[in-house]
């Protein structure tokens, strides 16, 4: 559970840092701090408190703030500046990637569950996009389709164009959550990029499953756009299962 932190007075922010006295003291310093940027005690660019400051103010050692703010590093909410401090960063698709994709790395066989959980996401944007029907973006993603087939034997830009699909069919939706969601769950498919790009051969397969897509979106045609959608998401799942194995690796299922 989190500790208390009581609403802060307007003009001094400092005081809605309580002590705490629970086991398990660097998670609590974490919730803590947590629950205060949630409050908008701390706001984003916002310079966070000395180290010796929070030990006093939390009542803990200045270890346990150290360990602290490192985990708040490392899910990507504080940034260290050298000279300068601690910062909380400014909300961006990147936020919730770090340590979340840290983790798939470290477990394969999660990313069976990441790729339907990505199907949920992108099925429906892509929906969203031919519920749309607009023309801007139809021409955008057969420009994008244009790309990649010129671009199909260089790798990187390949897979860029491949991203920049996917997050055109995102922004149709006009809620900035699923950008930032589509953009996360692609930055974790970059994270695979360099096991299986040297071993791919299937930019033909992956073209004519995006083609599928945008003629599905153009049409106006949701419940299509939704089927090809998800049957991309899962060849391309297929696809990266039989790499991974190729390479050593032994997820369950897989996703790309």
């Amino acid at each position: 559970m989190s500790p208390h932190v009581s609403s802060p007075p307007a003009n001094d922010p400092a005081d809605a840092i309580k002590p705490i006295g629970r086991p398990n003291l660097t998670r609590e310093v974490v919730n803590a701090i947590a629950r205060l940027i949630m409050e908008r005690v701390w706001r984003p660019g916002d310079s966070i408190p000395s180290e010796k400051e929070l030990a006093s103010r939390f009542g803990v050692g200045r270890s346990t703030i150290r360990e602290a703010i490192q985990s708040l590093v490392t899910m990507g909410v504080v940034a260290i500046r050298p000279g300068e401090g601690s910062f909380i960063r400014e909300p961006t698709s990147e936020l919730l990637s770090d340590a979340f994709l840290w983790g798939l790395l470290l477990s394969p066989r999660n990313v069976g569950d990441f790729t339907a959980f990505r199907i949920c996401v992108e099925t429906t944007c892509a929906a969203a996009a031919a519920h749309a029907r607009s023309r801007v973006v139809a021409e955008r993603l057969f420009e994008l389709l244009q790309l990649m087939k010129a671009d199909q034997n260089d790798d990187q830009r390949f897979k860029d164009h491949d991203h920049r699909f996917h997050v055109t069919i995102a922004e149709t939706t006009g809620n900035p959550i699923f950008v930032k969601v589509v953009a996360t769950l692609l930055s974790t498919v970059g994270l695979w990029f360099p096991i299986t790009s040297p071993l791919t051969g299937n930019a033909d397969d992956t073209h004519a499953e995006h083609s599928a897509i945008a003629i599905a979106i153009a049409e106006g045609d949701e419940h299509k756009a939704r089927e090809v959608m998800q049957r991309h998401l899962l060849n391309a799942a297929e696809r990266l299962t039989l790499l991974l194995n190729r390479k050593g690796e032994h997820p369950e299922t897989g996703g790309n």
